[in-house]
């Protein structure tokens, strides 16, 4: 699977090499975006001294504590956007192969579920944006601007994954797709999969709008992504050909973090303070 050729000058890898590289990376990196995500907002819990409970793909707390409600996700939605934006500029030409792939995907995503809380708002409970503009009793007007600012996000977010497609591909539409837009694909279905997975082997009971919410937000954390195709002819940018070994490693992680996430974490990780037990 590499890509380097006899004469030692870097060539584009195969499409079908940067198709299956990409989703192996994607679905990693959706796990760790969830997961980073997630913890920001059951540490801030923790440093609460509020009761809350951490899944795979949320938090459940005390409904009455307000306060942590809103810090939570206040803090939620910094962490991903930070790291997110960190991870697109300042770790830019961070590792090689699947790992350049992985912190790629990571960035964008990260950055991704903060503008997909907001396109969703609207239309459901779920979301760091929704818990805030319900608590702060929001007007519909602020739920339908925070839709444009979010989709304005993602455009925008999608042309910044132009300038990696175009880098990383060989130039031709195939390749182009088969990063851009095959990856996507199949990442989200696997990560869709494996969230769902969480909610069918625990012994928690979940109520079905979390459920389908949560699902659509983790359909909804790549979504930049195929709309790169309108700017790929749009961008200049220096090719930097990936070499891809066998992704052994990142398989056995997968796998690892999948059965961990589906038969340990779906249980559930309480926190109760000492006042609440």
């Amino acid at each position: 699977m590499s890509s380097t050729g006899a004469s030692g000058i870097d060539t584009p890898a195969p499409s079908t090499t940067l198709w299956f590289n990409g989703a192996v990376a994607f679905v990693l990196a959706g796990i760790v975006a969830v997961t980073v995500h997630e913890l920001a907002r059951f540490v801030t819990a923790i440093a609460l001294q509020s009761r809350a409970t951490l899944y795979p793909s949320y938090v459940e707390f005390d409904i009455t504590q307000t306060q942590t409600l809103i810090l939570a996700s206040t803090v939620a939605a910094i962490t991903s956007l930070v790291m997110g934006l960190a991870l697109i500029f300042a770790a830019r030409i961070w590792g090689a192969g699947i790992t350049r792939l992985f912190v790629t995907w990571l960035g964008f995503i990260s950055v991704q579920l903060v503008f997909s809380s907001l396109l969703l708002a609207p239309f459901t409970g779920a979301g760091d944006a929704a818990t805030l503009l319900f608590w702060f009793g929001a007007p519909p007007s602020l739920y339908w601007i925070g839709f444009v600012v979010g989709a304005a996000g993602t455009v925008a977010l999608a042309r910044l994954f132009a300038t990696r497609v175009t880098a990383y591909a060989d130039g031709s539409v195939s390749s182009m797709r088969s990063l851009g837009i095959g990856s996507w694909a199949a990442g989200t279905a696997a990560l869709v999969f494996v969230y769902a997975l969480t909610f069918t082997f625990t012994a928690r009971s979940h109520a079905i709008e979390m459920v389908s919410d949560t699902l659509i937000g983790v359909a909804a954390s790549g979504i930049f992504a195929p709309l790169f195709y309108p700017f790929k002819g749009k961008v200049r940018i220096v090719n930097e050909f990936l070499r891809f070994r066998k992704p052994t490693a990142a398989l056995l992680c997968l796998v690892a973090v999948g059965l961990l996430l589906v038969f340990v974490v779906n249980n559930g990780v309480d926190f109760r303070p000492n006042s609440a037990r």
